[in-house]
């Protein structure tokens, strides 16, 4: 018996957590997959006679969730094209504004 973790940097909801053990767990040879959308890793328990690394890396990438090395995914990775434009002319608000202040205040405590 082995073990393994992956690191899956697009694992980051449950429903991803689900098709992950859903697409290992099919596997010949895994015995149990532990998958954490929190730590984006997948921990796999597998049979190294039955099953290889290379083919559970496989199932995951055929799942939609590459391997990485803890690196941020793609999607979310700043460029030219994915780059928020109302950051870049100063339109977003980045102070609060005073009447949201006035409403929150101290007189809200009594």
């Amino acid at each position: 018996m082995a073990k393994e973790t992956f690191d899956v940097p697009t694992l980051w909801a449950d429903h991803h957590v689900l098709k992950v053990r859903e697409a290992l767990l099919s596997l010949d040879g895994v015995d149990d997959v532990v998958a954490s959308s929190a730590w984006k890793q997948v921990l796999v328990a597998y049979n190294n006679k039955k099953v290889k690394k290379a083919d559970i890396e496989k199932a995951l990438v055929d799942a939609g969730y590459p391997v990485g090395d803890g690196e941020m995914p793609v999607v979310v990775q700043p460029n030219e094209i994915r780059r928020d434009p109302q950051w870049a002319d100063g339109a977003r608000m980045t102070q609060t504004n005073r009447v949201d202040l006035e409403m929150s205040g101290e007189f809200r405590r009594y």
